[in-house]
């Protein structure tokens, strides 16, 4: 059953929307080669900074006070750097160059440390880079073509890689930074979460429309949903029960019972004029989802209590990656 809300309903939303807190969500506006900080108290974007260009994925620091944004790749353009930006200021405090590896994508920080994870797709490896020195500390290849997004254990100590182009996906030792085993997948895997206990892996492939459920302790394929669109992102609700999946071209998030593997709620973002939903993200409190859509600039806050439209927030043209940090922005 999908949601509908009026065009006007949405409208009004925009000016008189719930109060989340003092919080920033921090959004990478990928068209434009530009990140956006919008203070979730009010609603306004109180800055958009320049960074490096194709800016498709971010990921915050443990603080939460620092926020480091991948330079992708585009048409004439491939990507050799990562962009460290303050919060609470907006600016940019440094930039990290991780040549030779290139077109930098998944991101994600490795624990309390010092350490991040990230996808160099172009040169089909992943690499582990310390934000304090700037330095690419250890790189281990997937040998694979499209190595494009990641998701951590738990613990940070596994990661698993989706390549699309060459229909599967890779565990690495984040410790070690080694291979440990190269599984096939669907067709076109892109999507990849792991469940809050570490059970589960889910796979979306876009190309065969499905998701590929693994048990992570035998990295056997336990389940598969059929869902019969193109499942960009997946994720997790931080209880565990739900998940969430964007489908890209339906202009919509799809809400799944983790356990039963059902639709619970499918949530029409052509409502709020928000198309080709791809990033998604959880507030910390499980309260609020926050989906980009990256056609049309904005970032939608769903109230997950009810999986009903809140807010919908201005930012920059293609706003994909997202961050939260209860670090307030200032003007």
């Amino acid at each position: 059953m999908r949601l509908l809300i009026p065009y006007s309903l949405a409208l009004l939303l925009l000016c008189i929307g719930s109060v989340v807190g003092a919080n920033t969500l921090i959004v990478g506006n990928k068209y434009e080669g530009t990140v956006s900080f919008i203070d979730l108290e009010n609603g306004e974007e109180i800055k958009r900074q320049e960074t490096g260009g194709s800016p498709h994925e971010l990921i915050l620091s443990p603080d939460k006070s620092k926020v480091v944004v991948v330079s992708y790749l585009e048409d004439g353009y491939v990507g050799e750097e990562l962009n460290v930006f303050d919060v609470q200021t907006g600016k940019r405090t440094k930039v990290i160059d991780i040549s030779p590896h290139m077109g930098p994508h998944g991101i994600m920080w490795l624990g309390d440390s010092e350490n991040l994870i990230v996808t160099t797709e172009e040169t089909h490896d992943v690499i582990k880079v310390n934000v304090v020195s700037g330095k690419v500390l250890s790189s281990v290849s997937t040998d694979q073509i499209g190595s494009h997004l990641l998701a951590l254990s738990p613990d940070n100590k596994t990661a698993y890689v989706t390549s699309r182009g060459s229909d599967t996906f890779s565990v690495i030792d984040t410790e070690n930074m080694k291979l440990k085993s190269t599984l096939p997948a669907g067709d076109g895997p892109e999507a990849v979460w792991v469940s809050p206990d570490g059970k589960e892996l889910w796979i979306g492939n876009n190309r065969s429309k499905n998701i590929f459920i693994y048990d992570t302790d035998t990295m056997k394929k336990i389940d598969t949903i059929d869902v019969g669109y193109l499942p960009i992102r997946i994720q997790f609700h931080p209880n565990g029960e739900q998940v969430a999946v964007a489908d890209l071209q339906g202009n919509r998030v799809v809400i799944y019972d983790a356990a039963k593997r059902k639709e619970l709620k499918s949530i029409d973002l052509q409502a709020a004029a928000a198309r080709e939903p791809a990033s998604l993200l959880f507030s910390p409190d499980g309260k609020f989802l926050f989906v980009g859509s990256q056609r049309d600039g904005k970032v939608v806050e769903i109230d997950t209590g009810e999986w009903s439209i809140k807010r919908i927030f201005r930012a920059g043209q293609g706003s994909d990656g997202l961050g939260w940090s209860p670090v307030k922005v200032q003007p």
